[in-house]
């Protein structure tokens, strides 16, 4: 889900320009297997485009509700140092959504190549730590990476937080999300 979220800007705007070129073919035409398949010719990916945003967008709410429940139940912890990456979202624009937006999707060896693309981009997205550098996820939480106490052993972690402001020496709830990967808020 954090996958599809991290990609709405990028499939809205595919949509929009799909949509905006193909307007002309937008008129009803009843159900028929011809109207069906000019519908797909000319909306088809516009309409992918847009049940992926839908479910990027409900699936990645549910997962922060559901995070945010569970979150209490936490560890307390002492953050040594803190690191903001809040900025590497415009670094994942840049390298990963723009490229994509002046692609050509009218025909099905493009749209093919694209979606190969899609699939390595998501191969190594949730088999990196790119899972955090979301666009979408930045407009409520911050991202940080962090060294915290854990007892008396320090750690090092990514943690996403809907606190704008975590210094070092805070005391932190931690709730383990995935490997060094944690959801917090201020203590």
């Amino acid at each position: 889900m954090l996958f599809l979220s991290s990609y709405i800007p990028l499939f809205g705007i595919i949509a929009l320009r799909q949509f905006l070129s193909n307007i002309d073919y937008l008129n009803w035409a009843g159900f028929s297997v011809v109207g069906f398949m000019s519908f797909i010719t000319h909306f088809g990916i516009a309409s992918l485009c847009m049940t992926l945003i839908i479910i990027g967008s409900f699936g990645t709410y549910f997962v922060f509700e559901l995070i945010k429940t569970n979150a209490p139940n936490g560890n307390n912890s002492k953050v040594i140092e803190v690191s903001s990456m809040n900025d590497e979202a415009l670094g994942y624009m840049a390298t990963y959504v723009i490229p994509l937006l002046y692609q050509d999707y009218s025909n099905l060896m493009d749209f093919c190549t694209m979606f190969i693309i899609f699939v390595i981009i998501y191969k190594l997205y949730v088999n990196s730590k790119l899972l955090l550098v979301n666009p979408m996820i930045s407009f409520k939480y911050s991202i940080y990476s962090i060294k915290y106490m854990d007892g008396d052993v320090q750690r090092q972690a990514m943690l996403i937080s809907p606190n704008k402001d975590i210094l070092e020496n805070d005391m932190v709830k931690l709730y383990n999300i995935g490997y060094q990967l944690f959801y917090g808020y201020n203590r």
